[in-house]
């Protein structure tokens, strides 16, 4: 087990990174939508760019916002999503803290508590196995127990990272790292595959809570920045100033009507932030034990409506927007929009797929509309 410091890596993790080996530096994640495959194709777009404040206001599992650590920036990272606003905590605003070998054994063994079965109970075949689901009630409850170790900023800090790890532990035993239906059968079926999920899925949680942990121990570091991590809806943001404002909204194809629903999605990760009061925030009249529909500003107001409010709260900076294409609004569209505020204004395409399930599809673009 690593634990403990990470001094003897802090030069690896300078603003002097070699961006060839680029995403060698960028944690791995099993998010859908991540940046992390395209950010050497962002980052030679915005590497000329001055500006030294920077916001992600839809952070995600903080791809982006980890590149613009590394370039060294001070970095707001917001997500409205309160299990990726624990990653912001964990790999944006963390400077040196790690978990140590004392934290890892009380995390992952059974202590002397009285532990509750509310996943056991709850969500029995539709997710993980049963002894998986154990496994996750005695882990959660273990991570809200750090509180009897530590306590203030080094508490919420050690916990946002046990969190971190636990999330992709979870990401990683699911078919299409989703939580979008019950589907556990995919996993346990006896049938000849064709893909390689399977070694992963087989995988104890402990050995794959343990790699997330090696891995993130050696890129915790500081930038010299005071950086931080918010968990807000963009549309209520009083927050302004800031130099550059990067925003990767969930994307609205062009034949349908709303953006991608990450709260469904992800949904159990929220619950597992969420572990006390989750009973209370399931609908349970769903197959899957969904939570009960939650939207925020953005998704009440119709796309262009959100995108005219969040252009014009930062009008007064650099504005850098990652969306797909096609899509809707179009980007000849978003552009009609940002020109109200901006009269500089470049884009950047790059042909790209997120999934296989797009293969049929002849042309993608991830498009970088860069207004200033």
């Amino acid at each position: 087990m690593r634990g403990g410091n990470i001094t003897e890596n802090k030069n690896i993790y300078s603003t002097q990174f070699r961006a060839e080996n680029l995403l060698t530096y960028i944690p791995s994640t099993r998010y859908q939508g991540s940046k992390r495959r395209i950010l050497p194709w962002i980052y030679q777009n915005l590497k000329g760019l001055k500006f030294q404040t920077v916001l992600d206001g839809f952070g995600g599992t903080g791809s982006v916002s980890y590149l613009f650590k590394l370039m060294g920036k001070e970095v707001t990272f917001n997500d409205v999503l309160k299990s990726n606003y624990q990653t912001g905590v964990a790999l944006i605003r963390n400077s040196n803290v790690t978990l140590d070998a004392s934290d890892l054994e009380f995390l992952l063994k059974v202590n002397g508590f009285e532990y509750p079965s509310f996943i056991q109970d709850t969500f029995q075949d539709i997710y993980y196995l049963d002894h998986e689901n154990a496994w996750l009630d005695t882990v959660v409850f273990n991570i809200q127990k750090l509180s009897e170790k530590y306590s203030g900023r080094l508490l919420r800090t050690k916990q946002a990272l046990a969190y971190h790890f636990l999330f992709q532990a979870c990401l990683c035993k699911r078919p299409f790292n989703l939580f979008h239906r019950r589907n556990l059968y995919l996993r346990t079926s006896k049938v000849k595959r064709t893909f390689n999920n399977k070694g992963t899925w087989d995988r104890g949680f402990e050995e794959l809570f343990l790699r997330f942990n090696n891995e993130i121990t050696g890129k915790v570091f500081s930038n010299g920045c005071r950086n931080k991590a918010t968990c807000k809806d963009i549309m209520k943001m009083k927050e302004n100033g800031f130099d550059l404002v990067y925003l990767d909204p969930p994307y609205v194809k062009s034949d349908k009507i709303s953006g991608k629903d990450y709260f469904g999605l992800y949904h159990f990760l929220e619950g597992l932030v969420d572990y006390h009061d989750w009973e209370k925030k399931i609908d349970w009249e769903t197959i899957n034990r969904r939570p009960k529909k939650k939207k925020t500003e953005w998704d009440n107001n119709s796309i262009e409506d959100s995108f005219d409010t969040v252009f014009r709260k930062f009008k007064d900076s650099i504005i850098v927007i990652s969306y797909g294409s096609p899509g809707t609004p179009t980007i000849k569209r978003i552009k009609e929009l940002l020109g109200q505020f901006k009269s500089d204004i470049k884009v950047k395409k790059k042909a790209y797929k997120y999934s296989l399930k797009n293969n049929n599809v002849k042309k993608l673009y991830e498009v970088l509309i860069i207004a200033q």
